[in-house]
């Protein structure tokens, strides 16, 4: 599986699974070119997400595209489990948190978006949300995507903002992307996110080790933080796994509490007061911190465990040489569709990359 962009091979002594460099170009984990274009009915190909049993998402299940909050929440309700793909076209507005059903995969269509709309996963599993572009969701209507109690979960290439104002108004909005009450598999890739204060917390209080502990395993990957407050994320109990990353402009980015174990790798750092952290807990967390360019500052979580050798997952390094340079390249909702199969509910729609830049 190759991921990485226009770096040299360089081998990594660590016993298996070893992580390797290459120079390929590729996207979700497929070599870029016309015969393999990944498609709505891919699986999780990256991180935790593949573990327990694959993240499959609505494959094989009826077909919708909604346009209206409405519609939305009738395709994707919680109670309604059974697998289906559901695609979002246009501008959806409202004040609201939709609860969302196991066996989904939720895509946006290329212009759409969802302003002021959570989007809560609660004791679910088996979910797929791509290509969405998600904004301005008012801390009444909770966090943009709460990932609460749900395992085997893929989050890729999707956009995640607020209007990051004045810190005396941070409260105005939650987290953006928040794992909570012991959710497990988890895999957040080539996301965006931006202009937001309290941007992705994994467990949610110092007093949850009970059902937290052992749990909370998340993979981010290949993603771009800027302009955030904190959380990038922060961590309690789990384990977790950033690579390939590049936050610009944060107080506090990967922040280890509570005994949870990170390896950081192959990141860049500018502009980040504390780019590596274990602060505002009980207890410390611990941190393995490889090939990461903390643009100066220093790292200030103790040495951890979970090493290289450690992950249960086959991954592919950029090398922080080139994160800065490629990275933002493959963010945020920038995949597009045949327009055939995105008319016609009875074909597949394939991804191809998308021309025109992200919305920033």
């Amino acid at each position: 599986m190759k991921l990485s962009i226009l770096t040299a091979l360089v081998g990594l002594a660590a016993a298996k699974p070893t992580p390797t460099w290459s120079h390929e170009v590729a996207v979700l984990g497929r070599a870029e070119d016309p015969a393999s274009k990944p498609a709505v009915t891919d699986k999780a190909t990256i991180g935790f997400a593949t573990l327990n049993g694959g993240t499959t998402g609505g494959l094989g299940g009826t077909v919708t595209t909604v346009s209206t909050l409405a519609e939305f929440t009738a395709a994707v309700g919680e109670k309604n489990t059974a697998p289906a793909i559901v695609f979002i076209k246009g501008m959806i507005n409202g004040s609201a948190k939709v609860r969302i059903g196991s066996n989904k995969t939720i895509v946006g269509l290329p212009g759409s978006r969802l302003t002021g709309i959570g989007l809560h996963f609660r004791r679910q599993k088996n979910l797929i949300l791509r290509n969405i572009v998600s904004s301005s969701v008012l801390a009444a209507n909770g966090d943009a995507l709460s990932i609460d109690g749900s395992t085997n979960v893929w989050v890729d290439h999707c956009e995640f903002f607020s209007v990051k104002g004045s810190e005396k108004d941070k409260d105005v909005y939650d987290g953006l992307v928040d794992l909570t009450h012991g959710s497990d598999f988890v895999t957040i890739s080539h996301t965006s996110f931006h202009d937001h204060w309290k941007t992705s917390l994994v467990g949610h209080s110092d007093s949850n080790a009970d059902q937290d502990r052992g749990k909370l395993r998340v993979t981010y990957a290949n993603n771009h933080w800027k302009n955030c407050g904190s959380r990038g994320p922060s961590l309690r109990f789990g384990t977790g796994h950033v690579y390939n990353s590049l936050y610009e402009g944060m107080n506090s980015a990967v922040n280890t509490r509570m005994g949870a174990q990170v390896l950081v790798e192959s990141n860049v750092f500018r502009n980040v007061q504390q780019p590596v952290t274990s602060m505002d807990s009980k207890q410390q967390g611990y941190a393995v911190v490889f090939d990461t360019d903390l643009g100066g500052a220093p790292n200030g979580a103790p040495g951890g465990s979970f090493s290289a050798a450690a992950v249960p997952y086959n991954y592919t390094l950029l090398g922080s040489s080139q994160v800065t340079a490629n990275v933002p390249l493959d963010v945020g909702a920038i995949l597009t569709f045949e327009p055939m199969a995105a008319a016609n509910a009875t074909t597949t729609p394939h991804f191809k990359r998308a021309q025109s830049a992200k919305i920033w």
